[in-house]
């Protein structure tokens, strides 16, 4: 089964990638309309790490490039989120920022999409900034086979045969051992999916 893909489908997918493998926990449309509304909105990302709150995250903002994006995981500094001209913005990992900064950047933009893993419901009272919250917790079996098997088609050399998908024995069996942590899984199953050609 390994030998069919061209590298390991459980490696990180690239940037133009994730249209094809993601799952939206969201109506993309709807999300769109909201954030071009014009309302002042802090809307949140909110989950434990490994939940897909980041990859949802550059999903959205690749179909609102016009607005830039900053992680907080990497050398972007506050001073230079809160000075960029953009009023709308996206921030990886906003809980990286104390919360006197998180209240100075929501007064100061228009719109903040974040992704956190503890509510903002205080810096949003503060800065007298609406919150919208989509929590990223949970699992479905259905949506999880359909997430690693969207892997394996990007990653496939040629079509995947019946015998080249997970079951929904193998899915379950995975959620029995780590529950909702998505990322733990993609990385159990890198381990399992090693190959000569890694990404």
């Amino acid at each position: 089964m390994i030998k069919k893909y061209s590298y390991n489908p459980f490696a990180g997918i690239l940037e133009e990638e994730i249209d094809e493998a993601i799952c939206p926990r969201f109506d993309l449309d709807e999300m769109v309309n909201r954030i071009n509304s014009g309302e002042s909105l802090a809307i949140e990302f909110l989950g434990r790490k490994g939940r897909g709150k980041s990859t949802h995250l550059m999903w959205l903002q690749q179909y609102l490039d016009q607005y830039p994006i900053f992680s907080l995981n990497g050398n972007t500094s506050f001073q230079g989120i809160l000075e960029h001209e953009s009023r709308i913005i996206f921030v990886d990992s906003i809980h990286h920022l104390n919360i006197v900064e998180r209240v100075a950047l929501f007064r100061a933009k228009k719109t903040v999409i974040y992704t956190t893993h503890f509510n903002r419901k205080l810096e949003c009272l503060l800065a007298k900034k609406k919150r919208f919250c989509i929590r990223f917790k949970g699992i479905n079996a259905v949506i999880l086979t359909d997430i690693l098997n969207k892997r394996l088609t990007l990653a496939a050399t040629k079509i995947v045969d019946t015998e080249a998908v997970f079951t929904t024995k193998e899915v379950q069996a995975l959620i029995r051992k780590f529950g909702d942590d998505y990322r733990a899984i993609i990385n159990h199953l890198y381990q399992e999916f090693q190959c000569p050609n890694p990404r």
